[in-house]
């Protein structure tokens, strides 16, 4: 049985870039919703029926 080390690197650090991205990803649109949150806080929708 011949293991190709080469091939499980290959994969392993396409894997780890991946993770890192997704990562990243995650971070931008969390502090993305975060500020949303925060404007929603500041400036609340006014309906039909709200007084002011």
């Amino acid at each position: 049985m011949n293991i190709d080390y080469i091939i499980i690197a290959v994969v392993v650090v396409v894997l780890i870039i991946l993770l890192i991205l997704f990562l990243r990803r995650n971070n931008k649109d969390e502090k993305a919703f975060e500020q949303d949150i925060i404007q929603e806080e500041l400036n609340p929708e006014k309906h039909k029926g709200d007084k002011t």
